[in-house]
């Protein structure tokens, strides 16, 4: 089921090959979040969440929206995001991120930080399957939706850019149209418009992250599907 929503673009160096995709796929350097993740563990240890709220996950664009509840104050959301996330390792931090805290509804911001780091959208359509299937296997009844990327300023210009961003943002809309209680949201339309421009409004001086007024459309498309 397509919709309407984010990304975050970082560069990494460790690669492997990917035997079953081909090419250069991002290595998980899961030891540099260790201090991140118990930090969630330890606040959460302090003041517990409660079940069945909305969980955020992924990478600095989701880290950044500290004030995500005010937003959306009708739910309750929880904000696990961490900036520079790649989906395996939001993947590998499932049972500490995701599990315990059995949401009804996962937003995924994460496959920016692979497509920055090398990942080809292919590689970035299966890394999302595998979330996927680890999540239904613990978390049946949970709904997903996938977070996609808008035409970010370096890519205005920029024809391999531009394409490489469609390309994964067409990855994660066909897992979601093959997937039950998964959902894409593409923020290219309300971010970008009809000829692809980029609005400086919306972002940081980095032309990445979202400013206060792409975070307000962007729960605006949220708030339409909790």
């Amino acid at each position: 089921m397509r919709i309407i929503l984010l990304g975050a673009i970082a560069v990494f160096c460790a690669v492997l090959v990917d035997s079953e995709t081909g090419g250069a796929q991002p290595a998980p350097r899961i030891e540099r979040w260790e201090e991140t993740i118990a930090k969630f563990e330890s606040f959460e240890a302090r003041e517990p969440s409660p079940k069945g709220a909305v969980l955020l996950v992924g990478g600095s664009n989701a880290r950044r929206w500290t004030d995500v509840d005010a937003y959306l104050p009708k739910h309750r959301m929880i904000n696990r995001g961490f900036g520079g996330a790649r989906l395996a390792e939001v993947l590998h931090f499932a049972d500490r991120i995701i599990f315990p805290y059995e949401p009804r509804v996962i937003v995924v911001n994460a496959g920016g930080n692979d497509l920055g780091a090398g990942a080809s959208p292919a590689q970035i359509g299966k890394s999302a399957s595998s979330l996927v299937d680890a999540i239904r296997a613990r978390l049946p009844n949970t709904r997903i939706l996938f977070i996609g990327l808008p035409i970010v300023k370096r890519a205005i210009g920029n024809p391999e850019s531009k394409a490489a961003i469609e390309a994964m943002n067409d990855e994660l809309d066909q897992l979601a149209e093959n997937t039950e209680q998964v959902e894409f949201i593409d923020l290219v339309p309300d971010f970008n418009g009809e000829s692809v421009e980029f609005r400086p409004d919306l972002f940081v001086e980095d032309g990445i992250h979202f400013s206060p007024e792409g975070y307000r459309i962007l729960a605006g498309l949220l708030r339409v599907q909790l």
